[in-house]
């Protein structure tokens, strides 16, 4: 070899080199974040024993139907296996949840709730059920499980480039918001199940952190390409993400009224967002009009017995239950004393809710104690109202609605608490406050797990 070709292999080794520990160093925060994340995901799956995620059953079966039947499921014409009530019963399905039987009958046949959910999840999970095949299939499902932990994981980390995006200056913003996520007690048990509701987070955070990017850097085309590629993929997961709709139609239209430079180019982004997001997912939901003649699964589930959306919120216990089940009060979890705990997490909220407005007029009468920009609180705020609608609209139609539904924005809500409860303080005292809040959810988080969750499995 030539000695001048060697030296330029050392030195793009060197380059190679230098760059890796540049980024390792740049991204330590990060990364360290998402290991943290990774741990704890990994006690919440090996804490939680078979099916007792919301719907893992459903979803699981969805995996079993592409492997046998070699083709996506159709809603009424997909039925669980027989296998699936064998596990149920070595695994004391019924008897944990205080049934008075135990046992399921192997005869059972019931539909698969999750056969008219789009593919994107199961067609990334399928490689993991099929590295397992022959084996249990409650290892079956523990790998699935543990392949589906780098969904909880991509999540802090997109959350930790979202919050420096909006918080260059504020170190402990960056660090906290992602971690308080975290440590979200019903957050890390959902990711913890087989089930594509992280897969529907994830993406929609890192639709909405790429939206506002858009809005305060790169209003390039490339940008709005990307855009309609998470989109794509968000609609191929979970129809509850086309709510990214009127959220980016929003942010386009006030881009509009306001940089009358790019208006032809915002224009120009919106439609090759829409056009290319709808040719990603259009043809699952032609497919299913065609094949059943219609795009929503029927029935409905009565729990509460309303028809309108002032009775389900006032004359029922529908708020309390949504607030229970997002915070970490369903299925296999419950957090430890429910209704203190639920008492003081309402107060935190709406003690956030007042400092957020002192936070906004604070910012209003001296810019440089500016904690949060206002359009940013008007879009998270707007988002985490349009979910709640969408869920409370739910449950009127279908019924079943739970607090993690409002999960694709948990980011905001985070956000406006951990600003609203320390953005109003000096900028000083900022920082140690959102560490005491951090500690505060970090006791909840693990006193769920150890204390309340823990002993139920041993």
């Amino acid at each position: 070899m030539p000695e001048s070709q060697a030296r330029d292999n050392r030195g793009s080794r060197e380059q190679r080199g230098n760059f890796l520990s540049r980024w390792l160093r740049d991204n330590r925060v990060m990364i360290v974040l998402m290991v943290l994340a990774g741990c704890i995901s990994l006690l919440w799956v090996a804490a939680t024993p078979p099916w007792r995620a919301p719907d893992e059953p459903a979803h699981f079966g969805y995996l079993q139907y592409l492997d046998r039947e070699q083709t996506m499921p159709l809603v009424t014409r997909a039925y669980y296996y027989p296998d699936m009530f064998e596990s149920k019963n070595r695994t004391n399905y019924m008897g944990v949840f205080g049934y008075m039987s135990t046992s399921l009958d192997l005869q059972t046949v019931e539909q698969n709730s999750a056969a008219g959910h789009p593919p994107l999840y199961y067609s990334l999970m399928f490689p993991a059920y099929e590295l397992t095949a022959g084996s249990a299939i409650e290892s079956q499902l523990y790998f699935v499980r543990l392949v589906g932990i780098a969904f909880f994981v991509a999540l802090i980390g997109v959350s930790y480039r979202f919050a420096v995006l909006l918080f260059p200056r504020a170190s402990y913003f960056q660090a906290g918001i992602p971690l308080l996520m975290a440590l979200h007690p019903q957050l890390a048990f959902v990711g913890a199940g087989a089930m594509n509701e992280m897969l529907l987070i994830f993406l929609f955070t890192l639709f909405l952190y790429q939206l506002c990017v858009f809005a305060m850097k790169d209003p390039s085309l490339r940008r709005a390409m990307f855009l309609g590629v998470i989109v794509g993929l968000g609609m191929l997961t979970k129809t509850s993400f086309i709510i990214a709709y009127p959220a980016g139609l929003a942010v386009f239209a006030v881009l509009f009224v306001v940089r009358r430079d790019l208006r032809l180019a915002i224009v120009k982004a919106a439609a090759l967002i829409a056009g290319l997001s709808a040719l990603m997912w259009g043809w699952f939901f032609i497919r299913n009009f065609v094949e059943l003649g219609y795009l929503n699964p029927p029935g409905r589930v009565v729990r509460y017995n309303v028809d309108n959306w002032w009775d389900l919120w006032f004359a029922t216990r529908f708020r309390a239950e949504m607030l229970g089940s997002f915070l970490g009060h369903f299925s296999w979890l419950t957090v430890p004393l429910y209704d203190n705990v639920l008492l003081w997490f309402r107060r935190l909220t709406e003690l956030a809710g007042l400092g957020l407005l002192a936070a906004l007029l604070l910012g209003l009468w001296r810019r440089r104690l500016e904690a949060i920009a206002p359009w940013v609180v008007t879009l998270f705020a707007g988002l985490f109202v349009a979910f709640y609608l969408a869920a409370s609209q739910f449950e009127l139609n279908y019924g079943g609605a739970q607090g993690r539904y409002l999960f694709p924005a948990i980011f905001p809500f985070w956000t406006l608490v951990i600003v609203g409860l320390t953005g109003w303080m000096p900028p000083s005292w900022r920082g140690r406050a959102t560490a005491v809040v951090v500690s505060a959810v970090a006791v909840l988080s693990a006193w769920a797990l150890m204390v309340e969750y823990l002993p139920r499995v041993s």
